[in-house]
């Protein structure tokens, strides 16, 4: 499977975890608040402030539905592709154009919904969204005030791999190194280890330290031999010999 085609997957991945937890937690709000309204006596207050925090929910749930959905909508060549567009979803003529309407959206939901909860998703696709830009500082502060505020959720996990990305696309492996190795040892999380060990390695190569660099791609193939990411790991140590 070609590395395009990995994020691809993860990013829809993303979408999908993302909505799931947010109808999971307006569900449970929901339980929350009608085991509160059977101990509290005056129930017409309880009513009044359970509806209110229920049709609170479900705006934030709304926005959060059309952040996902608008990050992961199709780009069109053409306005012809564009008018052909039957089932109602966002379409865009450029990624420029999603990337500014993702941004507009995710200041609107974390507007609502803080920095907390449904506000760590908002924070992590305005950055993804600004760094597509080419704004690339701006993106970085926002996924590393992520890390910090979520270090071992499921926000914190993806706007690691993405600073991890960022970094080492700006060419300073020396700064994505530490990101990519705490992902290698969070085994258990949302994002596979393997990526934190192909990051790993190729920061090393970029370095210089090219026999670093073949015993963690060696690792790799060794501790994860049925990984999809052990072919490419097994490409780079061929090419070594």
């Amino acid at each position: 499977m070609h590395k395009e085609e990995r994020h691809q997957i993860k990013r829809d991945d993303l979408a999908t975890l993302l909505h799931g937890t947010a109808e999971w937690l307006g569900g449970h709000n929901r339980l929350a608040l009608a085991a509160g309204a059977a101990v509290v006596a005056v129930a017409l207050l309880v009513g009044a402030g359970t509806t209110w925090w229920r049709g609170r929910q479900a705006t934030t749930s709304r926005l959060l539905g059309n952040l996902i959905e608008t990050a992961n909508a199709s780009v069109t060549a053409t306005l012809e592709d564009l008018s052909q567009n039957r089932g109602g979803q966002p379409t865009f003529t450029s990624t420029e154009e999603r990337d500014r309407k993702v941004i507009e959206l995710a200041d609107a939901l974390e507007k609502r919904a803080g920095t907390a909860g449904a506000g760590g998703a908002a924070t992590l696709y305005r950055a993804i969204a600004q760094a597509g830009l080419g704004q690339t500082d701006d993106a970085a502060r926002g996924l590393d005030d992520l890390i910090r505020r979520d270090p071992n959720g499921l926000y914190g996990a993806m706007a690691r791999l993405r600073l991890a990305g960022l970094r080492e696309a700006q060419g300073k492996p020396t700064d994505a190194l530490p990101l990519y190795q705490a992902i290698a040892d969070a085994h258990g999380g949302l994002v596979p280890p393997e990526e934190g060990l192909l990051g790993m390695a190729r920061c090393q190569e970029a370095l210089g330290h090219a026999d670093e660099a073949g015993k963690i791609y060696q690792r790799l193939v060794s501790d994860y031999p049925d990984s999809e990411y052990a072919g490419e790991a097994q490409t780079h140590l061929t090419n070594r010999t």
